[in-house]
């Protein structure tokens, strides 16, 4: 039994959203597009008390950019924090994040190929 109803959930609406950013081509956007938006959610500024709440926030901020990425930029991006090239602003405000954080952004954005594979065949 299959549903022919398209439909009209919140999700499926942020995963078309979504599809439509990743849809435009790379040109259109310009190269690290993302960097100025990335480093913002990295530098922002945790209020006291809320630390916790806020870098949960942060992360998941982090991944939703990530998943905005081509596969091909998320692959620069996670050579680029790899590598950690000296002065490199974002590179340096990545690592202050915790290990476990880093761990699970590095996961997640290495994973960009096989997530775009299921979006293609889907």
């Amino acid at each position: 039994m299959t549903n022919d109803k398209p439909s009209n959930s919140a999700m499926h609406q942020r995963f078309q959203a979504i599809s439509e950013q990743i849809a435009k081509r790379p040109e259109e956007r310009g190269a690290n597009w993302f960097e100025p938006e990335l480093i913002e959610i990295l530098m922002r500024p945790v209020p006291a008390g809320q630390a916790r709440e806020q870098h949960v926030a942060k992360e998941h901020e982090i991944a939703e950019l990530f998943e905005r990425l081509t596969v091909l930029e998320a692959w620069t991006l996670h050579k680029r924090l790899t590598c950690k090239t000296p002065g490199d602003e974002l590179v340096a405000a990545f690592d202050r994040l915790i290990i476990e954080r880093r761990a699970r952004l590095f996961a997640y954005l290495g994973d960009a190929r096989r997530r775009a594979a299921l979006a293609r065949s889907a």
